[in-house]
């Protein structure tokens, strides 16, 4: 599996992940606008938001099966990053819906937009309960600890 930039100048696929990048701009500004989020900021698989106790990261992967997949990730106070839960696990353990409302098969451009669009819409019902000691409990539930 590439990373999402080893994509840049490879024709329609470079594309698509300058499309995917700037969905998830629109789509997940919220996260800045919103809830006190920075970024977003470039990794090698899509784009990362930044909080005081959180990081949304929304992934493209590219590959055999082509995916679009969000991981929430609780920071410690310390700036330290611990082990991520995909957001449809966080989901349906939060009871908001069933994890086909969180698809991640993305085989072409329109599957791939659409995606951002519906891991945006998940998130965002989420959020009033992951900003809060209660998401904190929901992602520790979703990691087993």
């Amino acid at each position: 599996m590439l990373a999402i930039s080893e994509y840049r100048g490879m024709g329609n696929r470079g594309d698509l992940v300058e499309a995917f990048r700037a969905e998830v701009g629109v789509e997940f500004a919220f996260l800045v606008e919103d809830a006190g989020f920075s970024g977003p900021e470039e990794t090698d698989h899509g784009l990362l938001f930044h909080s005081v106790g959180l990081d949304v990261e929304v992934w493209f992967l590219d590959g055999h099966e082509p995916v679009v997949t969000t991981l929430v990730a609780p920071v410690a106070s310390d700036g330290v990053r611990a082990r991520g839960v995909w957001l449809d696990e966080l989901y349906v353990m939060s009871g908001c819906g069933p994890a086909q409302d969180v698809p991640d098969s993305a085989p072409t451009r329109r599957a791939t937009l659409k995606r951002v669009r519906q891991h945006a819409a998940a998130l965002r019902r989420l959020m009033s309960q992951l900003l809060t000691a209660e998401g904190s409990q929901l992602i520790a539930r979703c990691r087993r600890d």
